[in-house]
Order: C-alpha cells, then sequence, then structure tokens
C-alpha cells in the first residue's frame, strides 16, 4: 500500500500531465479556448499566492481578555504566554492551580501582571461558575465582555474499544467534550457581548477514527460538530468560532507521558472483562502497548508545538480567522490526515489496517489457525 504522501506526489503529477495534455490540445485546436483557460488557470494561481503572501490584519490585544483551559502545560501555556507577549489580558485556566502546580507558578513569574492563573476543572460546575464571576470581575477597563474562549483542555485515552472501561468512557466524554460544552455555554454571555469567539482545540482524531484511539476519537468528532453547530448559531450575534486540529504532536504536550500512559495501560489491564483478557491474550495485549508508545514518541510526533501555537494565536487574533485550521507536524503529516480525514474510507482504510509479518495476534485468532 503506497503512503499518502506519495499518493499526493503520483496526483499531483497525473494533474499536471492532464492539464498540459488539455492545454497543448487546446492549443492546436482552438487557439481561442487556449488562451482564455490559460489566462483563467495563471490568474487563479495568482490570485491564491497572493492571498496567501498578503500580510493578515489582525487585531491588538490592549484591552481584550481572553480565557484559556489547560493551561498547565503543553498548547494552553504557550498560548498563554504568546498572548500576553502580545498585550492580551490573559486568564489561564488550570486545574492545579489552587494546589501548587508548577505550570501555574511559571506562567505568574514568567509573564506580565496582565496574566492571572484561575483554578478550573472543567468537569465541575461550582469551579466553572466561580471562573466566570472572577472573569467578569476582572475584564479591562472600558471592555464589554470577553474577546475570546480557547477551550484547550483534553486527556488522552489509548486502547482498543473491548478493552476501555465505561467509567473511562465517560471521564474522557466529560472532559474533552462536556467540558467543552459547560464552559462554552457558561461563558458564551460575556463573549456576545464582545462579539467575540470561541477556539477549540479538536484533534485529526475527530476527522479519522483509527485503531487503538475510539474512546478520544469520539469526544473529538462530538467537539468538531458541536463547533459547527456552534459556528452556525452565533453567526447573528457576530460571534466566530474556530476549530484547530492538530496531528502529531504527542511529544509537545504531556498527555502522552510515560507515567500517564503506564497508568491508563494498567487500568485497561486491571478492569478489562476476563472474556477479553482470554481472547486478546496479554501479548496482543503487551505487543500493541510497546507500539503504540513507540508511536506516541517516536519521530514522527513532533517535540516543538510551535507550529499549533502559531495556528492557535491566528485564531485569536486574525480579523478574519479561517474555519478549520488543520496542523500537520511535517508536510508527511499533514498529507496524511487529509488523506484520512476527507477521503472515502474504501481507499483510506487499507492505509492503517495493514499488519506486519510476524506481528503477535490475538489469542483466540492463535487456536482458530
Amino acid at each position: 500500500m503506497m503512503k499518502p504522501l506519495h499518493m499526493f506526489y503520483c496526483a499531483c503529477l497525473l494533474g499536471l500531465t492532464t492539464i498540459s495534455g488539455l492545454l497543448s490540445l487546446l492549443y492546436h485546436c482552438a487557439p481561442v479556448l487556449y488562451y482564455l483557460c490559460t489566462g483563467i488557470l495563471l490568474g487563479s494561481v495568482g490570485y491564491c499566492v497572493v492571498l496567501y503572501l498578503a500580510p493578515k490584519s489582525r487585531v491588538s490585544g490592549e484591552g481584550k481578555a481572553v480565557f484559556i483551559t489547560g493551561c498547565d502545560s503543553g498548547f494552553g501555556f504557550g498560548l498563554a504566554k504568546r498572548l500576553d507577549s502580545l498585550g492580551f489580558t490573559v486568564f489561564a485556566g488550570c486545574l492545579l492551580a489552587d494546589s501548587g502546580g508548577e505550570g501555574s507558578k511559571k506562567l505568574r513569574t514568567e509573564c506580565s501582571s496582565r496574566l492571572r492563573t484561575v483554578q478550573i476543572d472543567v468537569t465541575d460546575d461550582g469551579q466553572v461558575q466561580a471562573a466566570v464571576q472572577h472573569v467578569r470581575d476582572s475584564l479591562p477597563t472600558g471592555s464589554e465582555g470577553l474577546y475570546a474562549l480557547v477551550n484547550n483542555a483534553g486527556v488522552w485515552q489509548p486502547g482498543e474499544i473491548e478493552w476501555v472501561s465505561m467509567a473511562t468512557y465517560r471521564r474522557v466524554m466529560e472532559v474533552n467534550t462536556f467540558g467543552t460544552v459547560r464552559i462554552t455555554k457558561s461563558f458564551l454571555p460575556l463573549i456576545r457581548r464582545a462579539k467575540g469567539r470561541v477556539v477549540n482545540i479538536s484533534s485529526v482524531r475527530g476527522l479519522h477514527a483509527g485503531p487503538m484511539a475510539g474512546a478520544y476519537s469520539m469526544a473529538k468528532a462530538a467537539m468538531e460538530f458541536f463547533s459547527d453547530a456552534l459556528r452556525h448559531e452565533m453567526h447573528k450575534w457576530g460571534v466566530k468560532v474556530v476549530i484547530v486540529e492538530p496531528g502529531g504532536f504527542a511529544r509537545a504536550t504531556d498527555i502522552t507521558l510515560p507515567a500517564i500512559i503506564n497508568r491508563l495501560v494498567e487500568d485497561m489491564r486491571n478492569n478489562a472483562e476476563y472474556v477479553v483478557k482470554e481472547d486478546y491474550g496479554m501479548e496482543y495485549f503487551d505487543f500493541t502497548m510497546k507500539q503504540l508508545r513507540i508511536d506516541d514518541q517516536g519521530e514522527s510526533a513532533a517535540r516543538d508545538p510551535s507550529a499549533v501555537i502559531d495556528a492557535m494565536v491566528d485564531a485569536v487574533t486574525l480579523t478574519t480567522p479561517s474555519h478549520r485550521y488543520l496542523v500537520g507536524s511535517s508536510f508527511e503529516d499533514y498529507v496524511a490526515w487529509m488523506w484520512l480525514g476527507y477521503f472515502p474510507t474504501r481507499w483510506t482504510g487499507s492505509t492503517l489496517l495493514a499488519e506486519k509479518e510476524g506481528d503477535p495476534k490475538p489469542a483466540m485468532l492463535k487456536k482458530t489457525h
């Protein structure tokens, strides 16, 4: 099976060959159409190049407030520092703000006096309402409301569908999906008054559900549809809704730290039903978890979160942001997720289903061969 990047190159080559052939045919058979089509093609390409290279209009951060969830580390931490440097009044929501978390401490010492850390557990109604009241009471002088809300808080959950307990499914949905809904609904009155925007940090896993990420993909796919519905409903209020979809940036955040992955793996091992353990076998389970660790911490996973933070900054500061920002950790990663997310599953399925010779099989399948 060809890799998506190789298919992209082949498609580009085929497209260029086809266009060249058609133009050559028109040149000899219908010169007027040839010049017309060539002009349209060059004009379209030039228009796209100008749009891409033209300076983009951005809003000033002065007098504008932004609330960000998940600022203890990773993308949220980096975005809080970047927006603070741009003059925004940043309310950095941290899960461990009141319990001495390192992230909140660093933000308070490394950023300006405008930045304030706020204790927030997105699953706790009381903490969410307290955060809303704190923001309302601390808005910059003259501000009509909250300029931007960035829903960044999230948790990662690996594992095949049968291995993940129902309690874990609920936890992932409660943080990644219902946490986003809870925070958004609570802050919308302040956002509407400022004609601001909501930025939801989704994932490429919300575009395509591959193996070993069912629970996480479910939660992120729900966030995608929530964001789309919200965008339509908020249009009449002048509120923009933007989605940022990071690709392979596992090493740039703390959600796949070895200690966290080990805890999740042990939870699956201890809570899986007996019949599931028997049918899959521990050899298959351990091999799959080992491969997961290699993929999450491998060379394909970027360590530098700058590309994602740049997209998040664009979503917050551009006067006319895109509806979606798909951010690959490399060109190949970007093309792969475009392929998986937007092309028919009949074409893309074999990309993830290929098995290597010699890989362990579930115990029950061994018995039937």
